[in-house]
């Protein structure tokens, strides 16, 4: 055997061991999972299906630790499939994805974000995917967004309620240089509560009696001290129905925030109601 076969078989050696103790390190981390479900069990403590915020700051301190020549994407591929797989370990959940174009590219968002062995199902209306994860709190819908002449979709958000989903991430959280779909992003939606991650955006709908302009709602949110403006209105659609107007703020609003009550004041007697639909963990950018 030569030199340099020697020195081969020895950097073959040394990777099979790698791999064994990549192996190891897995499946302690694996079992530490399953004690942490054994342990909730016992306290009787239900804790959501989905953690967003929780893993979007997994995943940023990754990719901010991470130093190899490996591609930014595929390491979060890794922990990706990592994340989703033990989660489902201590909470079974699936996931029901709203794709009336461009199937291909929402199914892949949602297959790089929840992995491989997670359940899912394609539907092209978004009012089925609704329906499913208004009646299975174990389901989350993934939607699309950012197509706001046809996101209908939020208006059923606008109501409220115990079932009535709420926003919890955007797709996709990490870049994927090896391909995407112009402007194709999609919001995750669940019966769970929004949770913080330190850099985070929120929805909200605003209810009046009357049409208002979003100058005019926007210079009252200005006022009160919360960043963002008015991205759309929807008119009634009866000619004695409300009009519904959604804001995105740059920030992570909860629902007893007193900002609110002081922007409803500003609008007025008109105010119906005011509906937080959710927030997201803002996505990472490539470098």
């Amino acid at each position: 055997m030569t030199q340099t076969n020697k020195k081969l078989e020895a950097l073959r050696t040394e990777i099979d061991r790698l791999d064994d103790e990549l192996l190891e390190v897995l499946e302690r981390r694996v079992s530490i999972v399953k004690d942490i479900a054994a342990a909730k069990r016992e306290e009787k403590v239900d804790g959501p299906i989905f953690r967003p915020g929780r893993e979007a700051n997994v995943m940023r301190r990754i990719l901010e630790k991470h130093s190899s020549d490996l591609a930014d994407e595929v390491v979060a591929r890794i922990w990706r499939e990592m994340i989703s797989a033990v989660c489902r370990m201590q909470k079974p959940h699936s996931v029901a994805i709203t794709a009336p174009e461009k199937s291909v590219g929402f199914w892949d968002l949602a297959r790089c974000h929840f992995g491989s062995a997670t359940p899912m199902t394609l539907h092209k209306s978004p009012m089925v995917v609704l329906r499913e994860v208004s009646s299975d709190p174990s389901t989350l819908g993934v939607m699309p967004w950012l197509n706001l002449e046809r996101d209908t979709w939020w208006v059923h958000l606008a109501q409220g309620g115990e079932t009535v989903p709420k926003v919890l991430a955007c797709l996709p959280f990490t870049p994927n240089r090896s391909g995407s779909f112009e402007d194709l992003t999609a919001l995750v939606i669940g019966q769970a509560e929004p949770e913080p991650s330190g850099n985070d955006e929120t929805l909200m709908v605003l209810v009046t009696q009357e049409e208002v302009s979003r100058a005019r709602l926007n210079e009252y949110l200005e006022k009160t001290g919360i960043p963002g403006y008015c991205i759309d209105s929807r008119s009634p659609v009866a000619e004695e129905g409300d009009w519904l107007h959604l804001f995105q703020i740059p920030e992570f609003v909860p629902e007893d925030d007193p900002r609110l009550v002081d922007f409803k004041e500003l609008v007025g007697s008109g105010v119906i109601k005011l509906v937080i639909l959710g927030a997201f963990a803002v996505p990472m950018k490539s470098e």
